[in-house]
């Protein structure tokens, strides 16, 4: 009989323990640490390489992005208003990096392209496709910023 106690009892305590370990997993306060790292983490490799014109740099630029926003979707969020934050910050990481794409890219074709008419053809093309995806990636970083804030804004608000 005592046996059979001590074995409730340690059962107990196995439960207890992963109930409580369940239930902090997906607290606010760690949603909340989890997506901030991971967004922190895009916005850092933004600010090192935005600078970098080259067409290598670029395509891993956007190659980074693309895996931030493939870290942010794969995170599992059940917060309402996380998720909300959520979904469209993954679009804005996956537009930057398809736009970064397009641009890095572009730079290899205009870098290729001969100094004859038809070259020069493609250079303005080039530069044009490079403002358009620019403008594109511009937009993307600032809805990027805006959801960043409010994301910020609403975790310190669950401190």
């Amino acid at each position: 009989m005592y046996f059979f106690r001590k074995q409730i009892a340690i059962l107990l305590i196995v439960v207890a323990c992963c109930t409580l370990t369940i239930s902090c997993s997906n607290s606010r306060t760690v949603q909340c640490t989890k997506f901030t790292a991971i967004i922190t983490k895009g916005n850092a490799l933004i600010d090192v390489k935005k600078d970098r014109n080259d067409a290598a740099t670029t395509k891993n630029l956007a190659k980074d992005l693309n895996q931030t926003a493939k870290e942010l979707e794969a995170l599992r969020i059940t917060d309402k208003t996380l998720k909300e934050i959520q979904d469209p910050s993954v679009k804005s990481f996956q537009q930057m990096g398809q736009a970064l794409g397009d641009i890095g890219r572009t730079l290899e074709a205009g870098n290729l392209a001969s100094t004859s008419i038809e070259g020069r053809v493609q250079i303005q093309t080039a530069q044009a496709d490079i403002i358009r995806a620019g403008q594109q990636a511009n937009q993307a970083a600032e809805n990027q910023d805006a959801l960043t804030d409010k994301l910020i804004n609403y975790c310190k608000s669950s401190s």
